[in-house]
């Protein structure tokens, strides 16, 4: 179960409501390789009707934000009165159940877009709303980001809820910032300085309910700096050390950082030098880093009023960024150790920062392992820390890293991923941004575990002609190429050797037309499968008219055909060479083969009784494969649904007809299907997971979890074969 996890509801046909859930989703939902909290986001399910979706409350604690605005609130038509009749009675459902009143451990966030949201129920009209309609730009997104990271941070803190606040007061956010600083740097009141960082970020905090501690402001008449020090350290949640020119030659401001690092405080790092600096302090390594800018334009700029203004500008948006990152920062490190620290046995230790010489010499005694986020350090680095620890013989370890020590079974070494985009990723939850960055998890945890990675596509969207590729906004072959390529160090850092080139598998014709710039994106990511024409063609070279280099587009009923029979053999011969197949999203029309690609290839793996693992939480042809074997109707398994979808089938069915193989209907397809489900996925499946395994995975938001599953599952398949 997700310790957290944020819904974002909104209705689908509001431009500005889904661009801002997208921004909530890069903000709060990083890759685990990247920078942010980490925190799943998924968006509400869109019906065909555009009314609300089901609310399913899944983590232990949930922040559910509906954005609304006209559109959800729209009553010009009968129909729409209906629709904004039902989302304003799940709004008042929802405030009634995690509203402030409740006991609920979930968060309800109301959230007004425009002025028309207000209009979304007459029961709402004495409930206050975060209000973005008066807000513009930056100050907008930044308003709403508060609100969440806020909430998030007290429900982790089991704290209750601020009372007696407009819900557009921000609550108190239970995040108290040291700031470390020079002491020339410090301003001793509003006025004392005209500028500077140190200045334009405590007048940023006064502005929001957190608490900044800076020395010489906070030590009572008769206490004891160091003392006062540590304490001032110890109960903060974040150390922001702003870095000027004076900075690192400062005894206090070094110890502040040592205290931080001890006390596993987060340390958010104000680039602010203007000059030089003799000897940078190392122990600022190792942190987020913000540039301030005006500190690089100070060097340099004319004294003008122009300039003033910039400065002003960018010193004022540069405190709010670096409060902001301090936030997030302190929401990260709590997020991920609640999420380390059930992994953490006896002796082991969970740490929210990558493990240093510092903090390592520091760790209790008889500790054997220390847990840290993604991503994991550079084999350089943990060979020179391990040296520094190896009387204690410490294992430091991260998630990924933890999945390269999986030992794989030496019957198990290619599994082919079945993917492309979804277009119904919408009717889940999901978004294409969702279903990329997935992708790219789950290939890359993949061949973190040693397994090589399969994939069936194609290089470059006009590599092709007659609308091969219509409909996608992403080339999968080439985004996967760019991740193994921009993670090759990682990947070698964390096995120990360079990563297991992709498979790129493409059938005839379609390699016919490669050139060099095709094939020099080819070689230590990925290496090329190119196939024959499929045997027993019954095709005539006339028929075909190929060019020169033997490419012919799918342009004739017999063209089609032969393309259609192509891709069938690349995906049976796939199946022979991979030991499993993993299947997510999938287009359900427009495609070239006599089935969607993604639905063909599971079909493949289940008659050939190959463990095969289906992610249905993004849709596509890998959810209406798992909806066919429950037994549900999908109209997408019709004649009729395909004839009136795709045009040219009509005339593709007639040269199977002439030419053969034989071919079953839609309907007589749903139920193989139905029949192959009648006893469970597990058994459909074959993949070595019970029922319920199989449930969690068509439903999981988390890729680390798919993976242990999928790699449970195949250790199992192994030990019962």
């Amino acid at each position: 179960m997700a310790i957290l996890r944020i819904q974002v509801l909104f209705h689908w046909d509001s431009k500005n409501a889904r661009d801002l859930a997208g921004q909530l989703y890069r903000t709060f939902s990083a890759r685990p390789t990247g920078e942010g909290p980490r925190i799943p986001v998924r968006f509400g399910a869109r019906h065909s009707d555009d009314g609300p979706p089901t609310i399913e409350l899944s983590a232990t604690h949930e922040i559910i934000v509906v954005l609304a605005d006209e559109r959800m609130a729209r009553r010009a038509r009968e129909k729409d009165r209906e629709i904004a009749d039902r989302w304003g009675r799940l709004t008042e459902d929802l405030l009634r159940d995690h509203g402030p009143g409740s006991a609920s451990p979930h968060r309800l966030l109301p959230v007004a877009l425009d002025a028309g949201a207000l209009g979304l129920s007459a029961a709402l009209d004495d409930i206050s709303f975060i209000r973005l309609d008066v807000r513009e730009g930056a100050e907008r997104d930044r308003h709403l980001t508060l609100h969440i990271a806020a909430r998030a941070l007290r429900v982790l803190q089991a704290l209750p809820r601020a009372p007696g606040r407009e819900l557009d007061v921000l609550p108190e956010i239970p995040v108290r910032l040291f700031i470390s600083h020079a002491k020339r740097d410090l301003p001793t009141g509003p006025a004392a300085i005209s500028e500077g960082p140190v200045k334009a970020i405590l007048a940023t905090l006064s502005q929001l309910p957190v608490k900044g501690w800076f020395d010489s402001a906070e030590i009572p008449p008769g206490g004891r700096f160091p003392d006062e020090i540590e304490s001032g350290v110890v109960n903060s949640s974040a150390l922001v050390a702003v870095l000027t020119d004076t900075w690192s030659s400062r005894e206090w401001c070094r110890r502040e950082v040592l205290e931080a690092k001890l006390a596993a405080r987060p340390l958010i790092v104000v680039d602010a030098l203007e000059a030089r600096v003799v000897r940078l302090f190392p122990y600022l390594g190792n942190a987020l880093t913000l540039r301030w800018r005006a500190a690089i334009a100070a060097t340099s700029a004319l004294e003008n009023d122009g300039w003033e203004k910039q400065r002003a500008l960018w010193e004022a948006e540069d405190a709010a960024l670096v409060i902001e990152a301090a936030l997030l920062e302190a929401l990260r490190y709590q997020h991920d150790h609640e999420r380390l620290l059930a992994r953490a046995g006896a002796h082991q230790v969970a740490m929210s920062a990558p493990p240093e010489s510092f903090t390592l010499a520091h760790l209790p005694a008889g500790t054997t392992r220390v847990w840290y986020p993604d991503p994991p350090l550079g084999r350089e680095e943990v060979d020179r820390l391990q040296l520094a620890t190896a009387q204690r013989r410490i294992d430091l370890t991260t998630p990924l890293s933890e999945l390269a020590r999986w030992p794989r079974p030496p019957g198990i070494q290619t599994v082919g991923v079945s993917l492309s985009n979804a277009p119904d990723s919408e009717l889940y939850g999901g978004s294409p941004a969702h279903l990329a960055t997935f992708a790219d998890d789950l290939v890359l945890y993949l061949l973190i575990s040693g397994l090589r990675v399969a994939y069936g596509g194609v290089l470059g969207h006009d590599a092709l002609q007659n609308g091969i590729v219509e409909g996608d906004s992403i080339n999968y072959v080439e985004r996967l190429l760019a991740m193994v390529r921009s993670h090759s160090t990682l990947l070698s850092a964390v096995v120990g050797k360079p990563p297991v080139p992709i498979e790129n598998w493409v059938a005839w014709p379609i390699h016919c037309k490669f050139g060099d710039v095709e094939l020099r994106q080819y070689g230590q990511e990925a290496f090329l499968r190119d196939l024959k024409a499929p045997p027993g063609l019954n095709v005539t070279l006339e028929e075909l008219n190929p060019l020169e280099n033997g490419f012919f587009a799918p342009g004739t009923p017999a063209q089609r055909y032969a393309w259609a029979r192509s891709l069938t053999f690349m995906r049976e011969s796939m199946q022979k060479e991979t030991s499993a197949r993993v299947a997510m999203g999938g287009k359900l029309e427009g495609y070239q083969g006599i089935w969607p690609g993604v639905l063909e290839e599971g079909v493949i793996s289940i008659r050939a009784r190959q463990p095969l693992y289906l992610l249905g939480l993004f849709g596509g042809a890998a959810r209406l494969l798992v909806d066919a074997l429950r037994g549900f109707e999908r109209e997408e398994l019709t004649s009729a649904w395909l004839a009136k979808k795709m045009p040219n089938r009509t005339d593709l069915l007639t040269e199977y007809q002439r030419r053969g193989p034989a071919l079953q209907t839609p309907e007589e397809l749903a139920a193989e299907l139905k029949q192959a489900g009648a006893a469970g996925l597990s058994a459909a499946l074959n993949n070595g997971l019970s029922d319920e395994e199989n449930s969690e995975l068509v439903a999981s938001d988390d890729p680390q979890r798919i993976v242990t599953l999928i790699l449970s599952g195949l250790s199992r398949k192994l030990a019962r074969n």
